[in-house]
């Protein structure tokens, strides 16, 4: 819904795409909330269609990245947990921590080294709820790419939930992006 990285805001595709969603009547705004009255087929097959495409059982759409962010970060960690930060995370990711009822830490940037030793210091001191490690996979302001397979180990060795924003790499990488 913002930063037109793929090109795709004039495209004629979509432009047509959304025309014939009008001939439908499919609604111009959301009318309100998805739980109250703002939900509509069309974001339930956009999401199942997501789903799919990305080998996952769901998928939620928001708004914008920001508000996907600081809504995931704000409300799935709990109190108790600890949220293992990369330094050069977004904006949002840390509008969300800072309304989260978990600790967090940074970490240098693309260390999974360091991702790994903050998760076993707060272990080592009394820490028992889920550790959440939250990057990015490609950095806009940098253009580099987060050690993914890393990060994924790490998680794996301390039951970590490894929460990746995907906001400037989807579409573009790997086969069909």
């Amino acid at each position: 819904s913002s930063n037109d990285y793929l090109g795709l805001a004039r495209a004629q595709r979509l432009r047509n795409a959304v025309a014939a969603a009008l001939a439908r009547g499919v609604a111009i705004g959301s009318g309100g909330s998805r739980l109250l009255r703002g939900n509509d087929p069309e974001h339930e097959a956009l999401e199942a269609e997501a789903a799919a495409f990305f080998g996952s059982e769901a998928a939620l759409f928001f708004s914008s990245g920001y508000a996907a962010n600081a809504a995931l970060l704000s409300t799935l960690p709990q109190r108790g947990d600890l949220i293992v930060h990369d330094a050069l995370i977004h904006a949002s990711a840390h509008e969300g921590m800072r309304l989260a009822r978990a600790e967090s830490v940074a970490t240098p940037h693309n260390d999974a080294t360091a991702v790994d030793q903050a998760i076993a210091d707060w272990r080592r001191r009394g820490g028992t709820g889920r550790a959440w490690i939250a990057v990015e996979s490609l950095y806009s302001m940098d253009g580099d790419r987060a050690p993914l397979a890393d990060l994924a180990a790490v998680a794996a060795r301390h039951a970590a939930m490894l929460l990746i924003d995907e906001a400037h790499a989807t579409g573009v990488f790997g086969p069909d992006g």
